[in-house]
């Protein structure tokens, strides 16, 4: 399966029809996360952004948990940090324990460092995005604001990281960050005086 292989063997186009094997008859993703780590966990998988619409019903349990290749659950509470239960794809691990109750697992430390670890990788990969093509960020910002929002209202490690790209588009539709913002009003006043 493609969440297997190195993510340099791996084309868009691979991404893209390994969406359409997992979700038919969805839209295509706005883009993905290839995870690929073997310390100090291992962990395989690829976290896709679906396109939300604004009728969008909250459909989790869209993730699924693999160990060594073998389905487990699709209830990947905990593993993935709640504001991304949107995000759409696979992931692999052999060292989250599969049989054990829902208070073992929030206490294990690997779930809680790959936890962490998606949550790294999601605002590393949007911060990616916003620095090197603002321009389809803003674009795809009525989908991803949801996900950015909620993140920074629920996790304090993603909103020091998500402050350089959350946007806020002004009266005249334009996207500014609360940098942006904070410049244009020194501007503005330095002109006035």
């Amino acid at each position: 399966p493609a969440w297997t292989k190195k993510p340099s063997d791996l084309t868009t186009e691979d991404y893209q029809n390994f969406y359409k094997e997992l979700y038919p008859y969805n839209e295509a993703p706005l883009f993905w996360i290839h995870l690929n780590v073997d310390y100090p966990f291992n962990l395989t998988g690829i976290l896709y952004f679906p396109k939300i619409k604004q009728s969008y019903e909250i459909q989790k349990d869209k993730i699924q948990l693999y160990s060594n290749q073998v389905f487990v659950t699709d209830e990947v509470k905990d593993i993935v940090p709640e504001f991304l239960m949107l995000l759409q794809g696979v992931i692999d691990s052999p060292d989250i324990p599969l049989n054990v109750s829902r208070s073992y697992l929030q206490g294990d430390p690997n779930v809680k460092k790959i936890n962490n670890h998606i949550t790294k990788k999601v605002a590393d990969k949007l911060e990616e995005i916003f620095k090197n093509d603002r321009t389809a960020f803003e674009e795809k910002w009525e989908s991803l604001g949801l996900f950015v929002k909620y993140g920074m209202m629920t996790d304090d490690k993603f909103m020091e990281k998500a402050n350089k790209f959350l946007i806020l588009q002004n009266t005249e539709g334009k996207f500014l960050t609360i940098e942006d913002y904070k410049l244009n009003s020194e501007e503005r006043r330095v002109g006035k005086e």
